[in-house]
């Protein structure tokens, strides 16, 4: 049956693991676009790696959210941001500029005269 082969396991796994990230970290996803390129590289590559080396493509399904949840932690600790909600928001978008361009803020937290409410 295909849904005991080893890759559709993995790509099960795979799958979960990526709609929890996407859950706790997809609104920092800018701009919007990059979500379904990501989710196709990750699956694409998940299966790649299962077809070719089986179960030890669990290290890639794992390792790599792991990575980027650690160094997305990492990262803000280090510029004094929190790394859940990134806030101050101020400095997080100061920090990448490309976020507010690509509709990172939402419409109440820009001000009038068109600075970034800290929120």
């Amino acid at each position: 049956m295909v849904f005991n082969s080893p890759t559709t396991i993995d790509l099960g796994i795979a799958l979960v693991l990526w709609c929890a990230g996407f859950v706790l970290f997809g609104r920092f996803i800018v701009p919007r676009w990059k979500v379904a390129g990501k989710l196709l590289f990750y699956l694409a590559l998940a299966v790649l790696l299962s077809y070719q080396f089986d179960h030890w493509s669990l290290l890639w399904i794992i390792g790599h959210p792991l990575l980027g949840i650690g160094g997305h932690i990492w990262w803000c600790q280090r510029h004094g941001i929190n790394w859940l909600s990134c806030r101050p928001r101020a400095k997080y978008l100061q920090l990448r500029p490309w976020a507010s361009r690509d509709g990172f803020t939402r419409g109440n937290e820009k001000r009038r005269d068109g600075k970034i409410a800290d929120g």
